[in-house]
């Protein structure tokens, strides 16, 4: 039984790399290469930075003697990295897959059904924690020493961090699981987005202090660890060849991932199968009242987008990082005026070129925003709903793309106008700084609506593939990144014969020019275009 379930998840796991719609329609040979080359390429880049990271660590815990505590912090990255990666894949691979309900309906004890769930999910931690930790074991033996028996134990070490570290995920996924059923999904996964990028750009700004903090406060460290967090000091020890202490770390990482599967097991069925309630309300049709088409269609893709998870954190990121780069602009003005001024004392007049700076970072958010992009495909097999309507191709067109201009092109103009006023543009460059952004989130949506309806794909199996891996997506958010930086080109070939203002000025007539015929493509092949899928 076990093996069979187990063949299942894997190949459910294998076709989401070689199948991407519902009639299992294999991916190309070439696309599949192509994803293979970007998850090693992300692999090597990872692996790399860890190498930088542990060579600065090794000889100097070497020469100190605190070679178990470079082991025993390896251990400790690689437990965060892979609890950190993998709590919400856990939560949805125990708790929201899709066959929970069929399997669950069979004669099959639910114990087995989660043990099938979680022996995958170890591969996984496995591949996190890899990355991190093989890159430690690489360079403490080139730099310090190498023994096989201890690489013997650093890897079986490597084995216990990923036990313990799904004993983790699956006890934060249980407690995920409870939470997302009383809150907003899609708000919830945000939060988390949002979350990790704010730590990670935290401990980005200040990884030179923690390295050198890391590199010359080991013994201090070593104590805490000794004392607060003794399997931690068993795995150091054990990765130099202390076998017994291996055995005591391996004996705890074993007793934790036992009571959680044992805990897990006793409410697996009653967690798998609970559905959210509310009270019952009655409706009041004293409060309802008529709207138009237009109004309608854009609730519903309002109702939608808040109510999907990848369509909310892929494509409404854009929208809370452009409202971000207006308040850090605000906050930090004080920090980043003498810079500007002393750019300009050394011959570079920044302030003239301050237009067009705000406009290119802006232009970069707004390729963030592709939310019409993946509209249409997001119909997916209920696009016959909207077709049955007694409503006109281009009005739902329409709507869809106002659903767009209305979530990004105000947060947008806003930022614009606070970030040139806060950095003391001209009139007329604070009217561009408006303007231009303004009529970039216009451009995206034209943009996003042509390419969605030119490569539109209704029989997705999830809806990651039109908003992350369509061709719509991809054409929309790396053409939007390729105008910035033509924006930037541009100006740099013709800042000979005209200013910032000029270039930005005849860059908005453009902008709006192709946007208003792209528009009218929408308009009118676009509705056939409709009317045909």
């Amino acid at each position: 039984m076990m093996r069979a379930l187990l063949a299942v998840r894997f190949r459910a796991i294998f076709a989401a790399f070689t199948a991407q719609t519902r009639q299992k329609k294999k991916k190309s040979k070439g696309m599949m290469i192509l994803f293979a080359v970007l998850y090693v390429y992300v692999a090597v880049v990872i692996a790399g930075a860890m190498c930088m990271l542990f060579g600065q660590l090794a000889r100097p815990y070497h020469q100190a003697g605190l070679d178990w505590l470079y082991f025993s912090m390896a251990g400790l990255m690689g437990l965060a990295f892979s609890v950190f990666g993998g709590v919400f894949m856990t939560q949805n691979q125990l708790y929201d897959a899709k066959d929970n309900d069929l399997l669950l309906s069979m004669p099959i004890p639910p114990k087995a059904i989660l043990m099938s769930r979680m022996i995958p999910l170890l591969g996984l931690d496995l591949v996190f924690c890899g990355i991190v930790m093989v890159p430690a074991f690489v360079v403490y033996a080139i730099q310090a020493e190498f023994h096989v028996l201890s690489l013997v134990c650093q890897l079986v070490g490597m084995l216990g961090i990923c036990f313990l570290s799904q004993a983790i995920c699956c006890l934060l996924g249980w407690g995920l699981h409870l939470l997302l059923s009383r809150m907003n999904r899609s708000l919830a996964s945000l939060i988390y987005m949002i979350a990790f990028l704010v730590i990670y750009f935290s401990i980005y700004s200040k990884a030179g202090n923690i390295i050198n903090a890391m590199a010359f406060g080991g013994d201090s460290i070593g104590a805490a660890l000794r004392n607060w967090v003794w399997p931690l000091y068993a795995l150091g020890r054990g990765s130099l060849g202390g076998v017994s202490y291996l055995a005591a770390f391996l004996g705890i990482c074993a007793v934790c991932f036992g009571a959680v599967y044992w805990l897990l097991s006793k409410t697996f069925l009653r967690a798998a199968t609970f559905r959210r309630s509310g009270k019952k309300q009655r409706l009041n049709m004293a409060g309802v009242k008529a709207g138009s088409v237009s109004q309608a269609i854009i609730r519903k893709e309002w109702r939608h987008f808040l109510g999907s998870p990848v369509y909310l954190t892929n494509l409404g990121l854009g929208v809370i990082m452009t409202f971000a780069l207006a308040v850090a602009g605000v906050i930090f003005r004080g920090k980043l005026m003498p810079v500007l001024e002393n750019l300009t004392l050394q011959g570079l007049d920044v302030g003239e070129y301050l237009p067009l700076i705000i406009c290119v970072l802006l232009g970069f958010l707004v390729s963030m925003m592709f939310i019409s992009a993946p509209s249409v495909s997001l119909e997916g097999k209920s696009l016959w709903i909207l077709k049955s309507m007694p409503v006109a191709s281009r009005n739902i067109l329409e709507a869809k793309l106002k659903f767009h201009i209305l979530l990004t092109t105000p947060v947008t103009v806003l930022a614009g106008l606070v970030l040139a006023v806060t950095y003391g543009c001209d009139g007329v460059g604070t009217v561009l700084c408006v303007l231009v952004p303004g009529l970039l989130t216009l451009l995206s949506g034209v943009l996003g609506m042509v390419c969605g309806l030119k490569w539109a794909k209704l029989d997705w199996i999830n809806e990651a593939y039109p908003c992350k891996q369509s061709m719509a997506a991809f054409l929309t958010m790396f053409g939007m990144m390729g105008l910035c930086i033509v924006m930037a080109v541009g100006f740099a070939l013709a800042s000979a014969v005209m200013s910032v203002n000029l270039f930005l000025a005849l860059l908005a007539v453009v902008l709006a020019a192709v946007v208003w015929g792209l528009y009218r493509v929408i308009m009118t092949w676009g509705a056939t275009q409709w009317e045909a899928l």
